[in-house]
């Protein structure tokens, strides 16, 4: 016989959609209270062992309601939902037994461990969320791209439990890694799916320009200004807007964009009246943000609005077990797209595959297979990759000049040198990879480097970059 497991929630309806989403297809049974009230009288009589939390409430308002719950159910095991060091909360462990504290950005592998550990489960019966076909043929569900190896399977549980709520989710990795697949597959897989999905590359436009892309702007607002046009956000009303390189916007718009994170509300440039919108945002970024916070460049508080739940994406070189799959899948993409028959990789260049550490990611690989498929010969991408790899490890171990044994001449190469050779080499690389992750928009990859078209041109005629190198 099943044990019936019953857990007591009090949260935002966001959070609350959420743990419906992790307990549900664990069996666990999840009752809600909507106040205050309604979760002391629930809590003081509740037939199961384990209650949550929010601390979005005031810490006092949460210490009074544990001391009125353990007054008489001094065994009920509370989960508290918290931000990171705050020391407030930390202060209740003391007065009150049996609190367990889930930081936020919430780790949702951390969160299913913990419940069962307080449940005494070794192991769930799993009732498995089965997706329509309709659903899997749905051209924004990645996910039978994302879930090939065990640490990608942990990645899809999390999608799986996050997509069908409301709640804000903060995508991580490096550049490459599938961070856009990611966003998708939470969406085609959310209620929202039927509804908009649009991405905004926030890196892509200066402050300016991506102020009035975000939120749109009003008739004689600037010059040029001819019409009203409206933003991202207005056009992702009822459905998702996915912000990609969110830790690129200036912290002058940072405010702005809390504003609508908080309030749902916000002003078009050069309007008087706010515009009302119910969006679900997801962000991208590689950037260390707790480092961009601790920096001051990046705020606080649009931090954790944003970082709810944080999905790291770990990247290729960690996981190449996928390599066989995206190469099988990629040739299959690319010999449908431009109508070839490459139907197989040799054992050489797929030894290369595996041996090579894929700086750019999923799309570099991909990139290396639509020029196999494009060109119908390796050679090209083979010598490719072989230089790049020696090149790296040129990097990290620049050969200096030998002396001749007996020789009263010294080699005259200091430590500046050893700097600048690196520089150069680690330069050409990052210009390299940036151009074929724009698939060589030049004018794209300026932006992304942060130097001017011109400047860009001149370090490609530099390093003799071509799209055959």
């Amino acid at each position: 016989m099943i044990k019936e497991h019953h857990i007591l929630i009090w949260a935002n309806e966001s959070t609350t959609k959420l743990f419906e989403s992790i307990l549900q297809p664990k069996g666990v049974l999840l009752h809600k209270a909507n106040t205050e009230t309604d979760f002391i009288k629930l809590a003081k009589d509740f037939r199961g062992s384990v209650t949550i939390l929010d601390s979005s409430q005031s810490v006092e308002t949460i210490g009074e309601v544990l001391k009125k719950i353990k007054e008489k159910r001094e065994d009920l095991h509370c989960l508290i939902l918290t931000q990171a060091d705050q020391n407030a909360i930390q202060d209740l462990g003391k007065r009150f037994k049996n609190l367990e504290f889930i930081s936020q950005p919430m780790d949702l592998l951390a969160v299913n461990k913990k419940i069962q550990q307080l449940l005494g489960e070794d192991e769930f019966i799993q009732v498995e969320h089965s997706f329509s076909t309709d659903e899997l043929r749905n051209q924004n569900d990645f996910g039978h791209l994302l879930g090939l190896s065990p640490k990608m399977k942990e990645i899809m549980m999390i999608i799986n439990q996050v997509a069908p709520t409301n709640i804000k989710v903060l995508i991580r990795g490096e550049s490459g890694t599938g961070k856009e697949l990611a966003a998708r597959t939470i969406y085609a897989r959310s209620l929202r799916r039927e509804k908009p999905f649009i991405k905004v590359l926030c890196a892509a436009l200066p402050e300016g320009l991506l102020e009035s892309e975000l939120f749109g702007y009003e008739k004689g607002a600037f010059t040029g200004a001819m019409r009203r046009k409206p933003g991202k956000f207005e056009f992702a009303n009822h459905g998702t807007i996915f912000l990609d390189e969110i830790g690129e916007i200036n912290p002058s718009l940072q405010a702005k964009l809390l504003q609508v994170l908080q309030d749902g509300e916000f002003s078009r440039v050069g309007g008087e009246t706010d515009v009302k919108v119910d969006t679900r945002v997801l962000a991208a970024t590689n950037k260390n943000l707790e480092k961009a916070v601790a920096q001051g460049t990046f705020r606080e508080d649009l931090y954790y609005r944003l970082n709810v739940v944080s999905i790291h994406l770990p990247p290729l070189r960690e996981r190449k077990e996928e390599i066989y799959f995206l190469v099988e899948y990629f040739l299959d993409k690319f010999n449908r797209q431009y109508n070839k028959t490459y139907q197989k990789i040799s054992s050489e260049t797929m030894q290369l595959f595996m041996e090579y550490n894929w700086p750019g990611n999923i799309r570099e690989i991909e990139n290396a297979i639509k020029r196999i498929v494009v060109l119908e010969k390796e050679d090209v991408v083979l010598n490719a990759l072989t230089a790049t790899s020696e090149e790296q490890s040129k990097v990290l171990q620049p050969t200096l000049p030998q002396t001749i044994p007996g020789s009263d001449k010294e080699a005259q190469y200091s430590l500046k040198d050893v700097g600048k050779e690196a520089a150069s080499k680690a330069e050409r690389e990052l210009i390299r990879n940036i151009l074929y992750q724009t698939h060589w928009n030049r004018k794209r990859a300026a932006e992304i480097l942060q130097i001017s078209y011109k400047a860009l041109l001149y370090k490609i005629k530099k390093y003799d970059l071509n799209r055959s190198v």
